[in-house]
């Protein structure tokens, strides 16, 4: 049995509460906020002094909120931009500005025959190790380690465990390089 390390899923809650109380902060300073509020909001009173009542609400109404992925993008674009991450990825016949990305658009680069897909991916890294390998099968050795180090050191950033797709791809990838052996040894 695995453990999970929830200090991530902590922080980003954290972080998310900040968002949400800070958005609620910005809407109660615009101009009219303080008597829409007044009129909507609950009172409370605490004892018989003279100061009258306080005025309080949530700040934010159901159907306010940004959808789970519309939160986590904002949060990961401003994470990545804070770190200097470039939002465009370049994808072969374009770019994609990570920071509008849509789920269907997401979804569409990931599917099977998308830019992130197994079979591109795949084909995207065999090309690359083979290549940097001259093309030489006799560096199978360092083209295999080489492979199998990234896999290791993304696993590690990932917690130890990758995305499905991800392993989907190794084994896309391997048979590549098998596929290229074999026509190597045949020649």
């Amino acid at each position: 049995m695995s453990v999970i390390d929830t200090s991530n899923l902590v922080q980003f809650q954290s972080e998310a509460r900040s968002l949400l109380n800070q958005t609620a902060r910005e809407r109660s300073s615009q101009p009219g906020a303080a008597a829409e509020t007044a009129a909507s909001g609950d009172r409370v009173t605490f004892g018989q002094s003279g100061s009258g009542a306080v005025t309080y609400t949530a700040g934010l109404q159901e159907g306010d909120l940004q959808s789970p992925y519309e939160l986590l993008r904002s949060r990961l674009v401003a994470l990545l931009q804070e770190q200097g991450v470039a939002m465009q990825i370049a994808t072969g016949s374009g770019e994609i500005d990570i920071a509008s990305l849509t789920p269907e658009e997401a979804q569409a680069l990931v599917a099977e025959d998308g830019y992130f897909g197994v079979e591109q991916t795949s084909e995207r890294i065999f090309q690359f190790a083979v290549g940097l390998a001259g093309n030489d099968p006799s560096m199978l050795d360092e083209i295999l380690q080489g492979i199998e180090d990234g896999f290791a050191e993304a696993e590690q950033i990932w917690g130890g465990t990758l995305p499905d797709i991800s392993y989907q791809t190794h084994d896309a990838l391997m048979s590549k390089i098998d596929h290229w052996l074999e026509g190597a040894a045949s020649a």
